[in-house]
C-alpha cells in the first residue's frame, strides 16, 4: 500500500555521486537527496503521524539520521542494486524515527491492552480498508491513537509480523494482535461514519 509516486532519476547525477557528496557533508548534495526522496519518505512518515506537521518534523529528523549514517552505508557487489538497497535503508530509518516519535508523544497512553479475547482472531480478520484510496486511508489512520496507529502501519502497510512488532514497540504479541484488530474496527467505524455523512448530504 506504498505511495504510487515513482522515483525519477536524479537530475544529471547518479545516486552514488549524490551519496558521496552527502558523505562529505556538502549541503548541495544533501539537499539534492532530500528533494529527490521527499515524497517517498513523507509517504512513510505521514502514516505514523497524527498531523501533516508532525509527519514533516519526523521526516526531517529522519533525514538528519540519514545524513549522519550515510558514512556507514555501503553496498557491496553490483552497483545497480544501490537504489533499491538505499530505499530500503531509508524506509527503515523513517519507520524507526516515526515509532520513536510516537512513543515520546504517547507516554500517557498505555500500550497494554487487557482484552485477550480478541487476540486469537486479530491476525485472521479481513482488512476492511484494503480497497480504499491511499490518501483517504492515511487521513483515517492519522485519527487513530498512537498505539493503534503504530501497530496498524507496521503490520498492514509495512509488512512486519506481530513478533517483530512486539520487539519494535516493546509490547506483547497478544497486545499487537489486539491493537491491530481494534485499529481496523475503529477505521471501519470512521469509514462508515463518512459514508453516512455523504449519503445524508
Amino acid at each position: 500500500m506504498e505511495s504510487t509516486k515513482k522515483i525519477v532519476p536524479l537530475k544529471g547525477y547518479n545516486l552514488s555521486a549524490i551519496l558521496d557528496g552527502c558523505r562529505q557533508g556538502i549541503p548541495t548534495w544533501q539537499n539534492a537527496l532530500y528533494e529527490h526522496y521527499y515524497g517517498f519518505a513523507n509517504s512513510i512518515c505521514i502514516r505514523y503521524a497524527s498531523t501533516d506537521e508532525d509527519a514533516l518534523e519526523v521526516m526531517n529528523d529522519g533525514f538528519l539520521k540519514v545524513f549522519k549514517g550515510v558514512l556507514s552505508f555501503v553496498v557491496y557487489g553490483d552497483e545497480s542494486t544501490l537504489p533499491v538497497v538505499f530505499m530500503a535503508w531509508l524506509k527503515r530509518i523513517m519507520i524507526n524515527t516515526s515509532i520513536n516519535h510516537s512513543k515520546l508523544t504517547a507516554r500517557r497512553i498505555s500500550w497494554t491492552v487487557a482484552d485477550n479475547t480478541l487476540n486469537s482472531v486479530a491476525s485472521h480478520m479481513e482488512d476492511p480498508m484494503e480497497n480504499m484510496a491511499y490518501n483517504d486511508l492515511v487521513k483515517l489512520i492519522q485519527q487513530l491513537s498512537p498505539a493503534y496507529r503504530s501497530v496498524f502501519c507496521l503490520f498492514a502497510i509495512d509488512g512486519f509480523t506481530h513478533e517483530e512488532i512486539s520487539r519494535i514497540l516493546g509490547i506483547s504479541v497478544g497486545t499487537s494482535k489486539s491493537n491491530l484488530l481494534k485499529a481496523r474496527r475503529n477505521l471501519k467505524r470512521m469509514l462508515e461514519q463518512q459514508m453516512q455523512m455523504v449519503m445524508a448530504s
